[in-house]
């Protein structure tokens, strides 16, 4: 046993080892449990504090994802109820280092931190990388306490646990080298919601020296009415009434993820999963919690040029069809006839307009709304990297084969991208970039401070990171004011 690679937590001695990176060396800590397993009892409870043991547990190998269903484009193993772990990856050299916690993307409904390796950047970078696993789907977030009255049920359990996860960094991560006075938080998509909350979340901001925001708002949230709504369909799912709600305790995990099969059959045009605006955990609103002040402390965010192509192009069996006709209905459901078709005049009835009208709908206008609000230095991108296949270009998710080796066992150039070595300089520039706001706050050289007054960004594409005028500024004036609508 290598006594260099034991570290001492709150809970116990764990045992990492080594990794190679080319010349280089990480050191890696898997499946550090911050909380209580999630199950029998505890599986709607708030998290618990985590087990404790004697002697050296080993941390070598990735705890079990949390259940989910298992779906080979974004989980490649069986998963479990309850296991609420994450993963430490950190430099070799001395510390302390700043860090990095990131939450995964999956719509809340499923994904992992294992599929987000932080070995590059720890070794390279000399940044510790935490990635987080928690609740998911129904255990997650299905308001079962608005449904039935029964405050055994904990509203936003998955936020909840991702909440304790940031916490159990702060207080353990000095053991890895990392410094808990300069922790970023970073996400994707859902894990970009995730974000946005820590970011408004009294309990969290004294944690928080830095934040990235990847494609991802607070457009993704639902309101008390529409979550117990759901929680009445999982429900029905799952044969439950409430007479019979504490079966709920003692039904199969498998029972879980069959319920939220059948809601995507019967609601397949709604996010089953998501955090609950419930006046308690969060505020009751999304104007409550815009009006909340975020912590002060410097943003990275941004989007892709064509996210919502992703929605558009792929087959039928991956994401349901979406038309012009939906988005129109979720814009007028926010803005009222008259203001919506405002906003819908700057977009062609095409299938390019309807990506760019879903783009700017979910990702770029909620993103205008969250610089605007914030008062502290802000910084903001566009990849603009695009892939053939499918005609996706540069759709949802893309900018993560860049940022990390693999992700979810895809690399760029299974995509059709030209030019291995321009893929090669992109990565290398955007690891550097996000690895340079950890440290200090600033991307670095090529990238300028976003204001309402300058708006200008920074394009992330195969010829070099440039900064220019905020391309989508002339559609985004029709948007202004407007609070990000709900799906």
């Amino acid at each position: 046993m290598c006594s260099a690679l034991i570290r001492e937590t709150e809970s116990g001695r764990v045992q990492g080892r080594a990794l190679r990176v080319g010349p280089d060396v990480a050191l890696a800590w898997l499946g550090l449990p911050y909380a209580a397993r999630a199950a029998g009892l505890l599986r709607f409870a708030p998290p618990a504090p985590p087990p404790t043991w004697a002697g050296v547990r080993p941390a070598t190998r990735f705890a079990p994802d949390t259940l989910q269903p298992l779906d080979p484009s974004v989980t490649l193993q069986p998963s479990v109820e309850g296991s609420l772990a994450l993963n430490v990856w950190a430099p070799s050299t001395p510390g302390p280092h700043p860090v990095l916690v990131w939450f995964h993307g999956g719509a809340f409904r499923a994904g992992s931190g294992r599929l987000y390796d932080g070995r590059v950047f720890a070794a390279r970078r000399n940044v510790v990388v935490v990635s987080v696993n928690s609740r998911l789907g129904p255990l997650g977030y299905a308001d079962f306490a608005g449904l039935f009255g029964d405050e055994r049920f904990a509203v936003n359990a998955g936020y909840l646990d991702q909440r304790a996860a940031l916490a159990w960094v702060h207080r353990n991560v000095a053991a890895f080298g990392g410094d808990p006075g300069r922790i970023t938080v970073a996400g994707e998509s859902a894990g970009a919601v995730t974000v946005n909350l820590l970011l408004r979340d009294p309990a969290a901001q004294p944690l928080l020296a830095g934040a990235a925001v990847q494609s991802g708002g607070v457009n993704q949230l639902s309101d008390r009415e529409n979550s117990v709504d759901l929680a009445a369909a999982y429900a029905r799912a799952l044969g439950v009434t409430a007479a019979t709600r504490d079966r709920l305790w003692t039904l199969p995990p498998a029972a879980f993820v069959r319920s939220l099969h059948t809601l995507e059959r019967v609601r397949a045009r709604r996010l089953n999963s998501r955090p609950t605006l419930d006046g308690t955990v969060l505020p009751g609103s999304v104007t409550d919690l815009l009006a909340r002040p975020a912590a002060a402390v410097p943003l990275l965010v941004g989007a892709n040029r064509e996210e919502y192509s992703l929605f558009v192009k792929l087959p039928d069996r991956v994401f349901p069809r979406t038309d012009r006709a939906l988005l129109a209905g979720v814009l007028t459901d926010a803005a009222g006839g008259g203001r919506a078709a405002a906003v819908l005049d700057a977009y062609p009835d095409s299938p390019d307009g309807l990506v760019a009208l879903g783009t700017d709908l979910f990702f770029h206008a909620p993103n205008d709304a969250l610089l605007r609000a914030h008062r502290a230095d802000s910084f903001r991108y566009r990849f603009d990297w695009g892939t053939r296949l499918f005609d996706l270009r540069a759709a949802h998710g893309m900018e993560l084969l860049f940022l990390w080796p693999r992700p979810m066992g895809l690399s760029s150039g299974a995509l059709r991208g030209r030019g291995r070595a321009e893929q090669a300089h992109l990565a290398e520039q955007m690891q550097a970039a996000w690895a340079s706001f950890v440290r200090a706050g600033h991307p670095g050289a090529n990238w300028a401070p976003w204001s309402a007054a300058r708006p200008q960004l920074t394009r992330l594409d195969l010829d070099g990171l440039t900064v220019t005028a905020q391309g989508e500024g002339a559609r985004m004036t029709r948007w202004a004011g407007l609070l990000p609508p709900m799906p």
